[in-house]
């Protein structure tokens, strides 16, 4: 289960990663909707998982966050998909790591049944906003490979540049597919609130 909420928007929360949280991790990277975008290839055991929650729990030049939907009357579904207590619903989340150095790397992914409403752009948003206020980084970097178009179009929106083209980068879905390198600078951020 999700830790505390960490940020909250309109739509959606960010809730801190706790170790028993690698089962919402271990489902995400091995849906065979996700694995490719991801640039997962085997199939991850629940042990590999726990693992790489503890490294990132552990790591000081990271941030690690769950995007919930929050339960309320208005989405009933997440007030009963915990259990009978209720509960934060996760449905993706939001990762950066290399936050000791002046780029970030950023990261994020929701489950495809979340896909299209949103969420993406909102958890986004909140954890730039928290990156760039509580962290000293000069922008963060994001990749996506060349055939993730939704990706690559929220980071348009996001006002990412598109900043070069790693060829055949890695085989994904069965080809060698290209990375798209996309940079954020702290200005084009914070000075567009």
């Amino acid at each position: 289960m999700p830790g505390v909420a960490f940020e909250r928007g309109e739509r959606v929360a960010l809730y801190t990663v706790e170790r028993d949280d690698a089962t919402v991790f271990q489902r995400g990277r091995n849906h065979p909707d996700l694995r490719g975008p991801l640039g997962l290839a085997d199939p991850t055991n629940a042990a590999q998982v726990v693992d790489t929650v503890e490294d990132w729990v552990e790591r000081d030049d990271s941030a690690n966050l769950l995007v919930c939907l929050p339960p309320d009357e208005s989405n009933p579904e997440a007030a009963t998909a915990m259990g009978a207590g209720g509960g934060p619903t996760p449905v993706g989340a939001v990762n950066a790591w290399d936050l000791d150095r002046p780029h970030g790397q950023l990261s994020y992914w929701l489950f495809p049944a979340y896909q299209g409403e949103g969420y993406a752009t909102e958890a986004t948003t909140l954890f730039l906003d928290y990156l760039f206020d509580a962290r000293e980084i000069r922008g963060v970097e994001a990749r996506v490979f060349s055939h993730n178009d939704a990706s690559a179009a929220l980071l348009d929106r996001l006002g990412f540049t598109r900043e070069g083209r790693l060829r055949e980068r890695n085989f994904v879905d069965g080809a060698y597919r290209d990375e798209l390198v996309f940079g954020l600078l702290r200005e084009e951020w914070v000075g567009n609130e």
